[in-house]
Formats: C-alpha cells, sequence, structure tokens
C-alpha cells in the first residue's frame, strides 16, 4: 500500500492529530479568490477503535465519501523519538538505521519495528543529522484506517515539526533564518524548542506546573540549551519566542523572566500545544507545498510523477496571458503603422523633384536664421511707447503712430536702405498768454535719454509744429511731431 499522489489537491486539505485519546481535525479550503476556510473539529476514541473515530471526524467536517481528498497526518510528539547528532563529511550517506542504533548507543531496540526519517542539514559551522523514529505498527495502523475511507494519507508529520514549521509565518517578520528557541504551551505541558527557522535541531516535551509557569519555563529553556550543545551548536539564541496562554503574561514577572533567558524575549498567541493548532499547521504545511521537513511515511510514497512536478496549470495560464498580450500588441502594431501612413500620405513633400534634399535643407536653415535674427533685433514697442508717454508736457495728447523699419533694395547693382523712423503725432493745449509749454523744448533731450530710445534710434526730433483748432470744441492748441529715426541699423 503506498501513498496516492494522484488526489493531491492544491485547495482543499485535511490535517488530523491522531492521538490516543481523541482525533483533532481541520479541513482547510482555499477559495478562487485566494482566502482560505478552516474548519476545526474534534472526536474521541471509544475503545480505541480508530476507524469509526475517523469517519465522525471526517463526517463533521462535511467531507464527501466521493470525493477522495488528501489527508495530512500528524503523530503526537510523546509518542516519536528524535534526536540530532553531527555528523562527519563522510557519514552523510550513513542509513537511517545506522544513524538510529548510533543515536540510541543500545543494541537491545529492535530497529526492525521503527519507521524512520533521517534529514542531513547545516543549521551553524557543523552538518547534523536530524533523525526522527516512531513504531512501525502504530504508524501502519493510521495508514489502514485512513484507506478504509477511500481517502489518501499524504504526509505523516511529528506533531512537533508541524508547530516549528508554522511558527516563522505566524510571528509577523521574517524569522526563516535566524537561530531560535521557542516554547509551546499546553495546559499541563509545554514544548521546548531550539531551531533554525523551520527545522527543529532538539526538541523535548517538559510539564507546565500550574502557579509555577516562569520557573517551569526557565528550566525547560536551560535543560534545551544545555542538550544542544550534543547536537552541534555551540553558541546562544538569537531569540527566545513563548507561544499560546497570553493569559499568564499578566501573571508571571516579565522583569524577572527577561533575567533569567535570553533577552530579546517575544511572547505570541499562537501556535500553541493545543490538537487543533497542530493539526491546522500540518494542513498549511501541506498546502505551501514545503517537504523539506520530516515524513514518516516517506518510504511509502509513490514516484513522483512528470505531471505532478510539471505545473501544467500555471504553465497554461501564462501561455494564454502570453497570447492575449501578443494579440494586443499586434493590433496596436497595425493601428500605429495606419496612422503612419496616414500621415505620410498627407505630408508636404519636402522635396519637389525628388532630388538630393541638401539645397532644401540649406534654403531652409537661411530662412531659420533670418527668423531667429529678426526676432533677436525686434522693437518691444509697448514698452517704448508707454516710456514715451510719460515723457510728454501736460495736457498733450497723442494722435497718430506710424513708423517703417529698415528695408534694404537692389537697385541698378546698388544697395540703398531705408531708415528705421517712428513718427508720434501729438497736440498739446496752449498756456493763458497763447505761447507753447516751455517743456516742449526739452522734450526731445527727455526722449533721447530713454534707455529703450538709445538702444534702437539714433536721433529724435521735434518736427512740424503749428497752430490748430479742435473742431470738437473750438479750442485753439499747437500740433506737433516727435520723430525717432535710425540711419545706420534697423528695427523693427
Amino acid at each position: 500500500m503506498t501513498t496516492n499522489n494522484d488526489v493531491q489537491s492544491n485547495s482543499d486539505v485535511i490535517g488530523v492529530l491522531f492521538g490516543r485519546q481523541k482525533l483533532d481535525g481541520c479541513r482547510i479550503t482555499r477559495t478562487l479568490f485566494g482566502t482560505t476556510r478552516h474548519q476545526q473539529r474534534s472526536v474521541e476514541l471509544v475503545d480505541g477503535d480508530l476507524d469509526t473515530a475517523l469517519d465522525e471526524l471526517l463526517d463533521q467536517l462535511g467531507v464527501s465519501k466521493g470525493t477522495p481528498l488528501p489527508i495530512v497526518g500528524a503523530l503526537p510528539t510523546e509518542e516519536c523519538y528524535f534526536a540530532t547528532r553531527p555528523i562527519a563529511a563522510g557519514s552523510a550517506n550513513a542509513s537511517p538505521r545506522v544513524l538510529l542504533r548510533e543515536s540510541l548507543r543500545s543494541s537491545a531496540t529492535r530497529l526492525d519495528e521503527m519507521s524512520i526519517d533521517v534529514i542531513n542539514w547545516q543549521p551553524d559551522r557543523r552538518s547534523v543529522a536530524g533523525i526522527v523514529a516512531a513504531p512501525t505498527e502504530r504508524i501502519e495502523s493510521i495508514r489502514e484506517a485512513v484507506a478504509k475511507t477511500k481517502h489518501s494519507l499524504q504526509r505523516l508529520y511529528p506533531a512537533a515539526s508541524c508547530l516549528i514549521a508554522a511558527a516563522p509565518d505566524v510571528e509577523g517578520r521574517e524569522r526563516r533564518t535566524s537561530l531560535t528557541t521557542r516554547v509551546f504551551l499546553g495546559d499541563a505541558s509545554m514544548l521546548a524548542v531550539m531551531g533554525r527557522g523551520a527545522k527543529p535541531i532538539h526538541w523535548h516535551l517538559f510539564p507546565l506546573p500550574a502557579g509555577d509557569e516562569a520557573r517551569g519555563i526557565v528550566s525547560s529553556i536551560r535543560a534545551l540549551e544545555t542538550a544542544a550543545g550534543a547536537c552541534g551548536i555551540d553558541r546562544n539564541p538569537d531569540a527566545l519566542v513563548i507561544h499560546g496562554r497570553p493569559e499568564l503574561r499578566s501573571l508571571i514577572d516579565q522583569q524577572w523572566l527577561i533575567d533569567n533567558v535570553h533577552n530579546d524575549l517575544r511572547w505570541i498567541e499562537t501556535p500553541t500545544l493545543h490538537g487543533s493548532d497542530i493539526a491546522q499547521a500540518a494542513a498549511d504545511r501541506y498546502l505551501a507545498s514545503e517537504d523539506d521537513g520530516f515524513d514518516l511515511i516517506r518510504q511509502h510514497r509513490d514516484p513522483l510523477q512528470l505531471r505532478r512536478v510539471v505545473p501544467y496549470r500555471e504553465i497554461g495560464s501564462y501561455a494564454l496571458a502570453a497570447c492575449l498580450l501578443a494579440g494586443v500588441l499586434w493590433m496596436r502594431h497595425t493601428e500605429i503603422e495606419d496612422n503612419y501612413a496616414a500621415l505620410v500620405a498627407g505630408a508636404p513633400p519636402m522635396v519637389a523633384d525628388g532630388s538630393n534634399p541638401k539645397a532644401e535643407r540649406d534654403l531652409l536653415n537661411a530662412r531659420a536664421t533670418a527668423v531667429s535674427q529678426f526676432l533677436d533685433k525686434r522693437v518691444q514697442w509697448s514698452g517704448l511707447l508707454g516710456e514715451i508717454t510719460r515723457m510728454l508736457p501736460e495736457g498733450t495728447r497723442l494722435t497718430g503712430i506710424r513708423g517703417s523699419s529698415a528695408m534694404a533694395q537692389r537697385r541698378k547693382k546698388q544697395v540703398k536702405t531705408s531708415p528705421t523712423t517712428l513718427i508720434l503725432n501729438a497736440e498739446c493745449v496752449l498756456d493763458e498768454a497763447g505761447n507753447l509749454p516751455p517743456s516742449l523744448d526739452t522734450l526731445a533731450a527727455k526722449v533721447q535719454s530713454i534707455e529703450n530710445v538709445k538702444k534702437h534710434f539714433k536721433r529724435v526730433e521735434i518736427s512740424d509744429v503749428r497752430r490748430v483748432e479742435s473742431q470738437e470744441n473750438g479750442v485753439v492748441g499747437a500740433a506737433f511731431s516727435v520723430i525717432l529715426t535710425n540711419d545706420t541699423k534697423g528695427a523693427s
């Protein structure tokens, strides 16, 4: 009888702690949206009838008999033997039975009645072998009970290894590489574990004395750290974490606890030593595809098939997404090509005769240069006229503005340049004696002193002074012109 890998489900799995007195179960169902739903139940064993108790547990969890589901089992910690021993470089390929016999240091143990699993790894500077063993008769009874339900027993973990694997994930921060001491609290017992990440180095089950829990925790931690030296660990752990029994935090002297254990102490609520937490941790571990821990039925697994190793669903999803993306890109490429063709068809020809475009380019460069020079030499008329207007005598108003820019004309092989000229026509009132305002005599000099005028014009003069009579009100005044001229440099 082997473990059937064909019923492996990525969305529905059942974890069961096979205790001697009761079965604790947890069914985890993963929805299409990635969320998980948990159902937890417990069933008492009557007269040790494992078959009936397992059927009742599956029925309470709502498991249909016609749909085979994977079952992930956990064996109570007190039923498993566990040890970690340093190994030499040439001993990594030793058989599990040889490693177990060396660890037990006894030849009287019936190793043929034990199911053994070994993991070789390196928690610190030395390579070690983690060894776990349990009675084969007990494991076979669990396998037979699961087989009668038409479901498949996929894994059988030691309960302690389930809690150790789940602990780093519930801490809220990454603890996969740190050397940590953990104490999982139950109602009357506690499991002290030293591990690196999700792998155990040493564990031991201790009683939890009621009313003296703090002293019991400290004693278990010191015993654990002493035993860890024989496992190849010669340094103190990085942190200490206590799991479960949050009500004890207010009853225990925290400062005394910190003074007697590791300084980096954290106390979190889960997972605990209760059977429901162990069953959930086993199912979670299987759903997460974590297969680097102990498994007491490893030798009963079916050989892995290619369709189980290759993630065809994921590959199909990625291929479909790639095809959709390629289709969208092709449509966008076609649209861009159509737009480009339309722009080319509607664009004016750059070169009429299809010849070398160098001459056309030089002509465009010359025009661009001329426009640039024109913009550099232009006069800011609004500012200039505003400054001239402020210089006019009181009672004077502008009646007209005209101007001309410099222009070169070629006549009979001679170049004639018209000067830049600005003519401002104005009217002013006469004083009481009928004379022109005195400020009119200095108006040309004042206008000439304006900075913008000096920049663009060489000469300013007052011209065409004459008496006029207003047709609107009959007032007699004087009209005159302010002429600004630049004979050498044009402005526009």
